[in-house]
C-alpha cells in the first residue's frame, strides 16, 4: 500500500454476504482508497448460524464486489479464525489482515474493545432488521423470498452449493438437538 492511501477494515462473519455489507463497502470507499474484508470466524462452518464454509464466503464476496464493479485491486478478502480471548483478539485480527486505518463497525462489543486502539467509524445501516444474516437465514430457512437480500451473484452462489437445502438441514438439525437435550 502506498503511504497516503487509506485503507478500511470490515469484520464479519459474512453468513451470507448481504446488500447490507455491499452498502458498507460503498461507504467505506467514500472515506478510504483500500478496503480490507475480514472474514470472521473462518473455521466455522457447517452450523446454522455458520453455514458457509469460508471459501464459499470469500467466493461470495469476490463475486459481489465483480457484480458491483468495484476495482479488486484495491480489496483484499482475508479469512481469519476465532481467537477466543478477547482481550488477545485484536492484536490477532492486526497480525491476519493487511494494514488498515479504519475500522468500521457498528458492534458496540468490538467499539468497546478496540476504540483506543484505533479509529473507529461506526456504519450507516440501511435497512438493518431485513439487512442481517440471522434474518436472511431464517427467510432462507421457511420461504423462497431471500434474493433480494443479496446481490444477485451471491444469491446464484447459493443457488449453486445448494445453500438454503443445506441450511434447512442445519435447521433441523438444530431443533432434532433441542429436543434430544430436553429429554
Amino acid at each position: 500500500m502506498i503511504d497516503n492511501l487509506k485503507s478500511g477494515l470490515m469484520v464479519g462473519r459474512f453468513q451470507p454476504f448481504h446488500k447490507g455489507h455491499l452498502c458498507l463497502v460503498g461507504q467505506i470507499f467514500e472515506d478510504c482508497d483500500e478496503l480490507v474484508i475480514a472474514i470472521g470466524s473462518a473455521q466455522i462452518n457447517y452450523s446454522y448460524t455458520d453455514p458457509f464454509t469460508a471459501g464459499e464466503r470469500i467466493m461470495m464476496i469476490h463475486a459481489a464486489l465483480v457484480e458491483s464493479k468495484i476495482d479488486l485491486t484495491k480489496c483484499h478478502i482475508v479469512p481469519v479464525v476465532n481467537d477466543e480471548n478477547n482481550a488477545r483478539w485484536f492484536g490477532h485480527l492486526k497480525s491476519m489482515v493487511p494494514h488498515f486505518d479504519i475500522l468500521y463497525s457498528g458492534n458496540e462489543f468490538v467499539t468497546n474493545l478496540v476504540s483506543r486502539q484505533t479509529e473507529i467509524l461506526k456504519p450507516r445501516f440501511s435497512r438493518r432488521k431485513e439487512y442481517n444474516g440471522t434474518n436472511i437465514r431464517k427467510i432462507m430457512s421457511r420461504s423462497h423470498r431471500w434474493k433480494k437480500f443479496v446481490p444477485d451473484s451471491v444469491a446464484g452462489i447459493i443457488e449453486q452449493i445448494d445453500g438454503v437445502t443445506r441450511i434447512r438441514f442445519l435447521l433441523n438439525e438444530k431443533l432434532s438437538e433441542r429436543e434430544k437435550n430436553a429429554i
